[in-house]
């Protein structure tokens, strides 16, 4: 995956749109939503598979979906207490201090992340705290890859794992 060990040459060259970025949304040259948009635009693209991975999945969304109702699961940036929403996150990076690319970019990756939950708990605003929600295993098995702006909710691999935890779960 190029997001996890990005080459000199796409770390220089992120820098510069970067700061390109910051330089037409803090100058008014685009309007300002383009320039967070052309931004977000270029990260996702970069990250791939790994954009808006999913770390959680409250408990509702995990019964939803083993009960064969996944169309009502979402995923949600900054539903965990610590964890801003991408809109918030674009941001601080666009007009927060200018930071050097291992600072920014790990930045962006913690809060590009999310949380998969009903569209009622997305609806509520609600925060979660950790021990409320249902940690999903690592990414490297593979489970609740991104497809597209969506995520991947397979009968043979991640309803297997949800029913296991579920079923094993006090």
């Amino acid at each position: 995956m190029p997001a996890d060990n990005p080459t000199q040459f796409e770390k220089e060259s992120f820098q510069l749109f970067y700061l390109a970025c910051r330089r037409l949304y803090s100058q008014n040259i685009v309007y300002k939503v383009a320039a967070q948009k052309a931004f977000e635009e270029a990260m996702h693209g970069f990250l791939r598979e790994d954009s808006w991975r999913p770390t959680h999945i409250s408990r509702s969304a995990a019964v939803e979906a083993v009960n064969g109702n996944s169309k009502c699961i979402q995923r949600a940036h900054g539903v965990i207490e610590g964890r801003l929403d991408r809109y918030d996150r674009t941001i601080n990076l666009l007009e927060g201090f200018e930071m050097p690319f291992d600072e920014w970019w790990k930045f962006y990756k913690e809060h590009d992340t999310t949380v998969m939950i009903t569209r009622t708990e997305h609806g509520s605003n609600k925060k979660f705290k950790l021990e409320e929600l249902i940690e999903l295993p690592n990414r490297d098995l593979g489970l609740f890859t991104t497809s597209g702006f969506g995520f991947k909710m397979r009968k043979k691999k991640e309803l297997v794992w949800l029913r296991q935890y579920l079923d094993n779960d006090p």
